[in-house]
């Protein structure tokens, strides 16, 4: 009997023994799919998986647990810190919002100032909401605002976190910006991720002797022996001989400003060489250190959290530099792209990415990378995002000088050959045109008869930059102040496929500003003087920038003047601008539907179909400082053998235009200069 109590009391044992690790086992493995669960609502697995492949690719597949650790608990802090109107909006705004905008640029401190000598405020800028209000536009893309000691327009960061004080602060922008989105408006704001300023705390760290900031920078321990000569196509180039025995050949992107890509800082009484794409005082960051990555992100998180809906990512071809290439457009740079671009998806989907890559279109549509469905659960619901996993939105840049050489020599050809280069994008996917920015008319991405042509016809009118790789200057001059071609410009620019970019004062033809390019010039020279560090100060070959005379305070009263005083010269261009906007927000042919080329019988005649299952509309610009008669000849459509009048409304005046068909043909009257919306 003790004996079967003794089998029975052991058997009993061992079941409670393997019970309670089985048990154990299955409380692990629920605790286990527990954390994934809560992972997954912070960033969505399809996101993870993205990010982890892309960690691997520039980091090593070694390390990505533990960096994608750190961004998780980055990404739950954006979550937890998010605002429950943007919550709603994260849920409710379409995945292609963007496509229908309309985009207005600006300086906060220069855009309608009082008096030309005081600059703004974002509570100054507040007033300026209605006009902008009134003009139509929909997104408002502030230029450069964050802390910056202002040596080159703002794009020189040295706290990307912080407001600049003389634009008021954090308070005022958190004024300005509740303002602006009570009116309706989206944001786009600037991230700069290729360089940070000298005035950064990692450089100032490094500079006090904390070796461990100079991994945060592109840095090398010896200048290499280069070469430099001007290419045809790409301007001035280094040749850079790496120890290695390879070939960097880089681009110098100011050769006025700048003798190569290095600059050279003595720390702790030794030499080293900080590597910079743009100005010497524009140092390129480390992104194959992994706290460079957490460092910007908290940046992303931050601004998303502020509301920004587009991010314009400044210079993005240059994140990665590898020896042996150009440092332009790597794979890893698109790697390190799409971390950010699952990132902002994961913690802020109503924002969106625009690129900055002045590059050729076949460049530029890897950035968009590949479109897909993600779903993700928002307050409960489930959301499904179509987005690229790069960038959303792209400038394009060669349609930029192929609309200015058709402008200037009244041949459309120009512009179709650009459009014939440009391949197709995904369907989510959109271009974002422009005619003037802030930067330079580039001249880089035509050829040299082309070049020749536009720089012939337009330096005069403005100023020469990058050595006749570029023009500075503004619209208006390089038209000639011609309210009517002003205006036909405007049409062009409203009326092609991409969403339509305005620099502030072009739409009521303000004037080129020399005076406001010679005050940079002083401010750059005495801030660089001012510097006590003989040893390490910036090696410049000039001070002065020719894109400032683009820039610069415009009066409130001189938008105003423009709005109030009818029939004067800004007026008239005003009142065009205005009412093209307001066409094309109406008529959804316009933003969303398809784009076929028109023949025509004489190059002056730049025509255009834009259709939809339910509209069609025909555009029709005349290049020429004549009168025409503009024939347009269709593929698809057939008016008959016989010639005959037919009457089509110009959604531009509201009123009845006269044209003669007869079989493929349509034929209409035109003023010098002038632009026909048709509706068909």
């Amino acid at each position: 009997m003790r004996k079967l109590l003794a089998i029975l009391l052991v058997s009993l044992l061992i079941f409670n023994s393997t019970a309670g690790a089985s048990y154990a086992v299955i409380e692990n493995s629920m605790q286990k799919e527990t954390i994934q669960t809560e992972e997954n609502a912070i960033i969505p697995l399809k996101l993870e998986k993205e990010i982890k492949t892309s960690l691997a690719k520039v980091y090593g597949q070694e390390n990505v647990e533990a960096i994608y650790s750190n961004i998780l608990a980055i990404a739950k802090k954006a979550k937890e810190e998010r605002s429950s109107a943007l919550i709603e909006e994260d849920l409710k705004r379409p995945s292609d919002w963007y496509k229908d905008e309309v985009i207005y640029m600006f300086y906060a401190n220069h855009f309608g100032v009082k008096n030309p000598d005081k600059t703004n405020t974002f509570k100054d800028d507040i007033q300026m909401l209605d006009y902008l209000k009134t003009l139509g536009v929909t997104t408002i893309y502030i230029l450069p605002f964050v802390d910056s000691p202002m040596e080159d327009a703002g794009f020189d960061i040295r706290n990307p976190r912080g407001i600049r004080q003389d634009l008021g602060g954090m308070f005022e922008f958190q004024k300005f910006i509740s303002s602006a989105r009570q009116k309706g408006f989206k944001i786009k704001a600037d991230l700069v991720l290729n360089h940070f300023s000298d005035q950064h705390e990692w450089f100032q760290s490094a500079l006090k002797g904390d070796t461990s900031k100079i991994d945060y920078f592109v840095v090398r321990n010896q200048m290499p022996e280069y070469t430099k000569y001007k290419d045809p196509k790409l301007g001035w180039v280094a040749e850079y001989k790496e120890p290695n025995g390879k070939i960097s050949k880089r681009r110098i992107i100011f050769p006025e400003i700048t003798e190569n890509n290095y600059r050279k800082v003595t720390i702790n009484k030794k030499d080293y060489y900080f590597y910079h794409t743009f100005y010497p005082f524009q140092l390129d960051i480390n992104w194959k250190n992994p706290k460079v990555l957490y460092y910007n992100l908290e940046t992303i998180a931050f601004w998303a959290n502020q509301g920004v809906d587009i991010f314009r990512m400044d210079a993005i071809p240059y994140l990665i530099k590898e020896d042996g290439t150009n440092a332009e457009n790597l794979e890893e740079t698109h790697r390190i792209i799409k971390i950010l671009s699952a990132f902002i998806q994961a913690v802020a989907p109503r924002s969106v990415i625009q690129a900055e890559a002045c590059q050729m279109p076949n460049k530029i549509l890897p950035y968009f990378g590949s479109e897909r469905k993600i779903k993700e659960t928002i307050k409960g619901e489930e959301k499904e995002l179509t987005r690229t996993d790069e960038v959303q939105i792209a400038y394009h840049f060669p349609y930029m000088p192929a609309i200015w050489a058709s402008l200037v020599t009244a041949d459309n050809s120009y512009f179709w050959k650009a459009y014939k280069q440009t391949p197709q994008i995904p369907q989510s996917a959109s271009w974002a045109i422009f005619l003037r920015v802030h930067d330079e008319l580039t001249l880089e991405m035509v050829n040299e008869k082309t070049r020749e042509i536009l720089f012939e016809d337009l330096a005069p009118k403005g100023a020469s930059f990058r050595k006749g790789f570029g023009i500075s200057g503004r619209m208006a001059n390089f038209l000639d102040n011609n309210p009517d071609r002003i205006g036909m410009a405007f049409s062009i620019l409203m009326s092609l496929p991409g969403i339509p970019i305005i620099y502030y004062g072009d739409e009521i033809g303000i004037q080129n500003n020399f005076a406001n390019a010679d005050k940079s010039a002083k401010l750059r020279e005495a801030k660089q003087k001012k510097d006590k560090d003989v040893k390490n100060k910036v090696k410049m070959l000039s001070y002065f920038d020719s894109r400032d005379i683009n820039r610069g305070p415009i009066t409130q009263k001189t938008f105003e003047d423009a709005v109030n005083h009818k029939g004067t010269y800004n007026n008239r261009v005003y009142e065009r601008v205005k009412q093209l906007i307001k066409v094309r927000k109406q008529y959804p042919v316009i933003t969303r539907g398809s784009f076929v080329e028109l023949k025509t019988k004489s190059p002056e005649v730049f025509a255009y179909v834009r259709a939809t299952d339910t509209d069609r509309v025909v555009v029709i610009n005349n290049l020429s400082n004549k009168k025409i008669k503009a024939t347009v000849i269709f593929t698809d459509d057939n008016f008959g053998k016989k010639e005959k009048d037919i009457y089509l409304k110009n959604l531009l005046t509201d009123k009845m235009v006269r044209a003669s068909v007869e079989n493929k043909e349509l034929t209409v009257r035109l003023n010098a200069y002038d632009a026909l919306w048709l509706k068909m």
